[in-house]
């Protein structure tokens, strides 16, 4: 409601274009139905094993992508998919946090996701990676699941079929 109060103080026409992209931009910031706002809904067995197995592809992704960097430098596209990753891992990881839950820890190290000599060899390997990824969320959003679980999974298998995918099939 604070927001109304300052949109109030500054309505004149000189600044209404500024008013008006900051009230949509604050208009649903107390919305209980935001993907960011507290949720008491809690999951079921099957939606937090599906959470559990998305986050532990995720961290994957990361880690192999991470080895990558470490081993043939800050080539492209895997800086980009890397921090992609790291974004991916980090929306899912909100969704333990909105339920009061505490997001698993990566299983993966270096050590235990394979590396590569050549930067084709380790496109061909993201190739495959992701196409693996896109079909294990194809399995999970056939699941019943809470709007905000749905639309983050939605989102990641997105970015990796629009963006990853593309990305890493051009470098192999």
């Amino acid at each position: 409601m604070a927001w109304y109060l300052l949109m109030s103080k500054l309505m004149s026409w000189s600044y209404f274009p500024i008013v008006a992209l900051l009230s949509l931009a604050l208009a649903g910031c107390d919305d209980a139905s935001s993907p960011t706002a507290p949720t008491a809904d809690p999951l079921t067995p099957e939606v937090r094993a599906a959470l559990d197995r998305s986050l532990q592809d995720e961290y994957r992704a990361e880690t192999i992508y991470q080895g990558v960097v470490n081993d043939l430098g800050q080539i492209l596209p895997f800086v980009n998919v890397l921090t992609a990753e790291q974004r991916h891992s980090a929306s899912l990881a909100q969704l333990y946090s909105r339920r009061g839950l505490v997001a698993p820890g990566s299983q993966w190290t270096l050590g235990t996701v394979p590396h590569f000599n050549t930067v084709p060899a380790a496109c061909g390997a993201a190739v495959t990676a992701e196409r693996e990824n896109i079909a294990m969320y194809d399995v999970l959003l056939r699941l019943t699941l809470p709007t905000d679980v749905r639309q983050v999974f939605d989102n990641n298998r997105s970015a990796s079929l629009l963006n990853h995918l593309p990305a890493f099939e051009r470098c192999s």
